[in-house]
């Protein structure tokens, strides 16, 4: 050590000049003098002689890392600053991977108590697709999205999960989605009620006269029967959209199932052009026929009421197979859907029509959301309407 070699040098310095004053004192016959000096440059070397025998020997050299136990450990401190706690599955053993999955799940590698659920949504869940699931106790549950992805280690499949806690998002959507059901239903139950309470108090009214006109007052009541009817549509309506069944898919021969929607189309609206284009699609595919059956035709009518006076009103149907999905075209060369509109058509209960309940793309949106696809305006211009939806299972044979 530095440290070290400078005192070594003084020590030196003091030696050399203690033998040169000695020598010295003999020459001049100061042998008292000469004799001290003697003294203090044996007492320097002892202290030199004592300090390196009691000096603690240096540390042995670190064992040299290979590269690879040198990788292994940069991919550790890599993964623990993940913010997402990561998870393995390895012969239906749960692992935890990093610093954040070690903190949520409370292991240091083997979760011996896994969250209920959580090998059972890493087994289910595809790479490439994402699940939900709830982890916490009763005081305190906290929602994750999971998404996976395998991995060959040591010769076997691996299923790596990732956590994302999507808490927070889906407390705000589920508060923004309760607003807009309240509004939504306070705006349509207090105006079909309104004229309801109106025409029966006029209703009343009427009979109270002595001689009540008789046609006036069924007049009145009549439309309030419609009104009311009205009204249980609407509930009716949204009953179909909150309570939506999980679809129960088949095996749906293709051309048989488009053969049934082109004879349920022309004899619905016989004055209208229907073509189809199968140039594309698969044999059959997987879904739950009714629900399917019931998104496309709500889009078709919608299609078909956008043509009722249009000139060459046309529709065309197309299906094509995707990379691991089913796409469905529906084209129609009606007026098109207004650009202030476009954004709400989709949205519960928000209709143009009079006699409309504004829920058939809602729930054609959420049927196919079902079967892990979507539903979509690609474009609308005077001519041309164009939506697409897709189903996410595809069979070839």
């Amino acid at each position: 050590m530095a440290s070290d070699r400078v005192r070594a040098m003084l020590r030196a310095l003091v030696i050399a000049a203690a033998g040169a004053a000695g020598a010295v004192a003999a020459t001049r016959g100061l042998y008292a003098t000469a004799l001290l000096s003697a003294l203090l440059a044996v007492w320097i070397a002892a202290l030199n002689l004592v300090d390196t025998g009691q000096r603690p020997p240096l540390p042995p050299p670190p064992a040299p890392v290979s590269a690879g136990e040198e990788e292994r450990r940069r991919l550790n401190a890599y993964l623990d600053l993940s913010p997402a706690p990561l998870v393995a599955l390895d012969d239906g053993r749960l692992r935890v991977v990093n610093r954040a999955a070690r903190r949520l799940l409370g292991a240091s590698d083997l979760v011996a108590d896994p969250p209920d659920g959580l090998v059972a949504a890493l087994s289910d869940t595809r790479p490439g697709r994402t699940a939900t699931i709830d982890i916490g106790d009763d005081t305190d549950v906290r929602s994750f999205a999971l998404a996976t992805g395998d991995l060959a280690l040591a010769g076997r499949m691996t299923r790596i999960g990732a956590l994302i806690d999507i808490d927070a998002e889906l407390k705000a959507a589920e508060a923004g989605a309760l607003r807009d059901l309240v509004q939504v239903l306070s705006h349509e139950i207090v105006n079909a009620l309104t004229p309801i309470a109106s025409l029966a108090e006029t209703a009343v009214a009427m009979l109270d006269d002595p001689e009540p006109a008789l046609p006036k007052v069924r007049d009145a009541i009549e439309t309030v029967a419609r009104r009311a009817a009205s009204l249980h549509r609407f509930g009716e309506s949204y009953r179909a959209l909150a309570r939506l069944p999980a679809p129960s898919p088949e095996r749906i021969p293709l051309a048989g199932f488009v053969n049934d929607l082109t004879a349920l189309f022309t004899t619905r609206w016989p004055t209208i052009s229907f073509t189809t284009d199968l140039q594309r699609a698969p044999a059959y595919l997987l879904a739950d026929p009714d629900q399917l059956t019931a998104a496309l035709w709500a889009v078709l009518q919608n299609a078909a009421e956008a043509l009722h006076e249009a000139p060459d009103a046309r529709v065309t149907f197309a299906v094509s197979t995707m990379v691991g999905q089913t796409q469905f075209t529906m084209t129609d060369t009606g007026p098109g859907i207004p650009a202030g509109h476009q954004a709400d058509i989709f949205r519960p209960f928000f209709t143009t029509k009079t006699e409309g309940t504004g829920v058939g793309l809602a729930l054609a949106r959420q049927i196919l959301r079902g079967h892990n696809g979507d539903l979509g305006l690609v474009s609308s211009v005077p001519g041309e309407t164009r939506f697409e939806g897709a189903v996410g299972s595809v069979l070839t044979s």
